[in-house]
Order: structure tokens, then C-alpha cells, then sequence
């Protein structure tokens, strides 16, 4: 078995004591991020590292930081390939590096409001649950070790700490593709500290598909 913390999205519920909120027109990020045709990206969810980590034990959970999830995003087009990757060298260069995700990390609580019609705010609950070994869990929730289904990545797990696991079908009407299908997970990875000052960022986000 292995012991993580569930998160529930509830729309109805804007309380943040967890230290994490999912959508909402404001984020912690001083210019709101563009993907490479200009669009603004959608403010997935925010963390206040301070709060959070009262809840779950995550390794390299910064103090005194916030940070706040980004990625593409279109009620109407196609834009999954943009936001995964799976290991490809490909996927990197052109979705990671270029920007159609994006994590802000912030030692001060600066706030910009959202330029596009944002994801409802929806406050986050935690509960302590456990995963069978042979799982494919299709949930949100924190965990430091990586979950089944997760493909071509154990290359990050030197450099990068696995945080959350977020499930798009948990997102609220008419957000639940979100990450481009319903049944899609997205990854947040933070940078494991000094001694890996060389990657190429202190976060990352991405989305994977069964």
C-alpha cells in the first residue's frame, strides 16, 4: 500500500485553509504567462507552501514560496500534444521548454489577474488514503513517490521531486478536460534544491493520457 493525500475539488467550497486552490481570476505570478502563439494560459491552481505543507509531507516543499500552475487550454480546438510529455526529447524541446505549460515559483505573494474567463475558484480538501501497489489511480492527490501509469520520466526523479498528481476529471463543469481529456493526469515536479542548480527550471508541469 502507499499512503497519499487525496485532494477533492469543490466548487461550492472556496475555503483555502488546505493551501491550495484550484482556478480563480487571480494567480501568484507578476506577468501572466503566454504560450508561443501568444494565448494566455489557463491558471490551473495555486499553493501557498507554507499552508500546504501542514498537510502533506512532500521533500522539497519550499517554505516561504508560492506556487502557481499554468497550461494551454481551448473549449474549442485540439491542444493535448502541446501539454504532454512522456519522455520524448521532442515533447521537451517544444512543449516544456517552449512554454504551452508553466509554473511560477515566487518568494513573494505578488498577484496578477487573470486576462481570459478563469476556471471557477474551488477550494481544496485533503484526506489521508491509501493506493494498492497495482493501482492506476484516476484521482487528484500528493504523493512524493511516483504513481502507476506515469510513462518515460524516471530520468526527472534525479533532478526533480514529484509533488501532485492532478486528475482533469476532477476539475468542475465544464473544466473537466482541462488537460485536453477527462480521463488525462498532469504532473507537478519541483527542482530538488541546490544540488541540482543546472536543471532548467524549478518547476515543471506536464499532462499524460493512459
Amino acid at each position: 500500500m502507499n499512503k497519499v493525500t487525496r485532494l477533492t475539488i469543490d466548487p461550492d467550497d472556496p475555503n483555502l485553509d488546505s493551501g491550495i486552490w484550484i482556478g480563480g481570476e487571480i494567480a501568484y505570478v507578476a506577468d501572466w504567462p503566454v504560450n508561443p502563439e501568444g494565448q494566455p494560459l489557463m491558471h490551473l491552481f495555486s499553493i501557498h507552501c507554507n499552508t500546504l505543507s501542514q498537510h502533506v509531507d512532500i521533500p522539497y516543499l519550499p517554505q516561504d514560496k508560492y506556487i502557481s500552475v499554468f497550461s494551454t487550454y481551448s473549449a474549442s480546438e485540439y491542444f493535448l500534444d502541446q501539454v504532454t510529455y512522456a519522455g520524448d526529447e521532442l515533447e521537451w524541446n517544444e512543449n516544456i521548454l517552449a512554454g504551452y505549460t508553466y509554473v511560477s515559483v515566487s518568494s513573494h505573494p505578488l498577484t496578477s489577474v487573470c486576462p481570459i474567463p478563469p476556471i471557477p475558484l474551488s477550494g481544496g480538501r485533503l484526506i489521508e488514503m491509501e493506493l494498492d501497489d497495482q493501482e492506476f489511480p484516476a484521482c487528484s492527490f500528493f504523493s512524493p513517490t511516483l504513481p502507476n501509469g506515469v510513462k518515460g520520466i524516471e530520468h526527472l526523479v534525479e533532478e526533480y521531486q514529484l509533488v501532485c498528481q492532478i486528475y482533469s476529471g476532477d476539475f468542475p463543469d465544464p473544466y473537466r478536460d482541462i488537460l485536453g481529456l477527462s480521463d488525462a493526469n498532469g504532473y507537478l515536479f519541483l527542482r530538488k534544491g541546490l544540488a541540482s542548480a543546472h536543471a532548467p527550471f524549478d518547476a515543471i508541469f506536464f499532462v499524460q493520457t493512459a
